[in-house]
């Protein structure tokens, strides 16, 4: 297994009332996942380091960045805590893992540029943890060119706010393209390699 890179950004309390929960969940999950990974934890104040924001495009605190281009930004709570210990173990297995057919990976591979997918979620949202799962299932099988943001949109209402939201889970890819629900991944990738991308609904 690969080693997995786990960075936690946060601000002081006062700013961020979540960031302390957020680094005792990752802190936790680590912990109880050690016999099986090699995790290497980084925990970033951007109180101290501010340029680091713009670096990691984090986009709200806390976010938790695995690898390069996986992000959740909010805590992974409730149904989606599974969810997050599993990404864990699938950057770690590496693309094989993703039990994505080989016609989905060399469609994927086929990507000129990378592509943001980003999952708003509530954390009792039934359907939430497949579309996040299927989204982390995608950044890790595309070697970096799919990056997955998960977005908590109980912790974060203004980017709820930002993209419309009225149902759960919201997907938006590249800031144009849009489904609610669930759906099938061949169609999920289509949306990802779509040319050019249009606004779509999945209900």
């Amino acid at each position: 297994m690969d080693d997995v890179d786990v960075k936690v950004f946060v601000r002081d309390e006062n700013k961020c009332p979540f960031c302390p929960d957020a680094i005792s969940l990752v802190n936790l999950d680590t912990r109880k996942l050690s016999n099986e990974l090699r995790i290497n934890l980084e925990i970033i104040s951007l109180d101290e380091s501010p340029e680091l924001a713009e670096k990691h495009n984090i986009s709200g605190v806390p976010t938790i960045l695995i690898g390069e281009n996986i992000k959740y930004v909010g805590l992974p709570v409730g149904l989606e805590r599974r969810v997050f210990t599993n990404t864990l173990k699938l950057v770690a297995e590496g693309k094989s893992s993703t039990r994505l057919k080989e016609e989905q990976i060399t469609k994927l591979s086929g990507l000129k540029k990378s592509s943001t997918v980003k999952v708003i979620t509530t954390s009792s949202c039934p359907y939430c943890p497949k579309v996040v799962f299927m989204s982390n299932q995608l950044a890790v099988a595309s070697d970096g060119k799919v990056i997955s943001e998960i977005i908590n949109s109980t912790e974060l209402p203004e980017l709820a706010a930002k993209y419309r939201v009225t149902a759960v889970p919201t997907t938006v890819i590249n800031e144009k393209v849009r489904f609610q629900g669930i759906i099938d991944m061949d169609s999920f990738i289509e949306e990802i390699t779509r040319k050019p991308p249009v606004l779509s609904y999945y209900i």
